[in-house]
């Protein structure tokens, strides 16, 4: 894989005279996936992937996306199957073809409730078409009064309303839980994956009571730890260099040798720093997900984009969800800033690499530097997820 013109922060590989460059959104080399609707298909395997944003250094999270022998489960409709939420957070070089497979998971396995069977009542018949020929000699025995009452549905609710006017908005601002950067750093595969085991039970303490509030049930996700080339679950089975959210078994796919390679890559303080600030944020934005898939967001945003014809209204669709899913870390980060802690060398690297990291204006499917600041550098200042509403401001907030 070739190396991006760039060197990490602070240094310059190729021992150029000029100065490193500002990361770069670097376009991922493969064909998008074939969708069940009219018009052009939105770039890239389906939305829930991350950006392949360019890093400070070959290191970080820079590189090709997933390659195209991806193939997504889309369903042919809209209802009768799992929604795919995957994200890819970064793409960078493979260290080596292994699989780690599953290292720990931190919650039970969660199904999909059963669908309740609607009950049906036969109409009566009606009135005889004749006339008895004589009076019966005897009075007809009462027929007992039926209890059962019928059911009635509540009417749906909308999916523009579930996506931008949901509780979740209206829960405040999540509080502390005082979770602390883990100690273990990513030197090997092991260690990637310890290092997300530890910040995956704050993940859940920190939203559990902002989900129950809004009126929803608290699902928190489970989480496996692979690596290699290849993924292979129920959002679908191909190459991928990257994290994802898998919203038919609500999971989150935590990539361990991209983590490993980004922090190993150069041994100066703010790369390692960029490395574990952007892996952090990676995490969140994946359990972002998470939080979308249990508030319903997910779902419904997915049933609109479903609906819609235009390339861009559906590439702008995806762009409201990638947003929130950041902006959701960023409310995390926020009020666990002090005790992680995110500061110093930190809070540097998060102002200077992973804040500022976007795509070009309308060209793609995550938000522009100014909507990633906009979103999740308002969260980080908040910690609300009211600043995390992508789905009610105009479409020149989200380009």
């Amino acid at each position: 894989m070739s190396q991006p013109p760039y060197g990490p922060p602070g240094q310059n590989p190729y021992n150029s005279p000029y100065p490193p460059q500002q990361p770069q959104y670097q376009q991922p080399a493969y064909g998008p996936p074939q969708r069940q609707y009219g018009g052009p298909p939105p770039p890239g395997p389906g939305f829930g992937w991350g950006p392949n944003f360019g890093p400070p250094g070959p290191g970080g999270p820079g590189g090709p996306g997933p390659g195209p022998g991806w193939q997504p489960q889309r369903p042919r409709k809209k209802s009768k199957a799992p929604l795919i939420a995957i994200l890819s957070i970064i793409g960078v070089a493979i260290v080596g073809g292994w699989i780690i497979g599953v290292v720990k998971k931190n919650a039970d396995n969660i199904t999909t409730p059963p669908v309740s069977p609607s009950r049906y009542t036969p109409e009566p018949t009606g009135a005889p078409t004749e006339e008895p020929t004589e009076q019966p000699t005897e009075q007809p025995t009462e027929q007992p009064t039926s209890t059962e009452t019928t059911t009635t549905t509540a009417p749906k609710v909308p999916d523009s309303t579930v996506v931008a006017k949901n509780a979740l908005y209206k829960v405040g601002q999540m509080k502390t839980v005082n979770c602390k950067e883990p100690r273990v750093r990513p030197t090997n595969a092991r260690n990637a994956a310890a290092y997300w085991t530890a910040i995956k039970p704050c993940l859940d303490k920190a939203w559990a009571p902002l989900v129950a509030k809004a009126g929803y049930k608290f699902r928190p996700p489970t989480m496996t730890f692979w690596a290699g080339t290849n993924a292979t679950g129920p959002c679908g089975t191909g190459p991928v260099e990257v994290p994802y959210f898998c919203s038919a078994n609500n999971n989150l796919y935590m990539k361990v040798d991209v983590f490993v390679k980004a922090y190993m890559e150069y041994p100066d303080a703010e790369s390692k720093a960029y490395a574990r600030m952007w892996y952090s944020r990676s995490i969140a934005h994946e359990y972002g997900h998470g939080v979308q898939n249990m508030t319903g967001i997910l779902q419904a945003s997915d049933n609109i984009r479903y609906e819609l014809t235009n390339y861009d209204d559906r590439t702008r669709q995806t762009r409201r969800m990638e947003l929130q899913a950041n902006c959701f870390a960023g409310v995390f980060l926020a009020v666990n800033k002090r005790s992680y802690p995110i500061s110093g060398e930190m809070l540097y690297v998060w102002n200077k690499w992973v804040v500022t990291a976007g795509d070009k204006p309308e060209e793609g499917d995550h938000g522009s530097v100014a909507s990633q600041q906009r979103f999740m550098g308002t969260s980080f200042k908040t910690g609300n997820p009211a600043s995390c509403n992508t789905f009610a401001v105009s479409p020149r907030y989200v380009s």
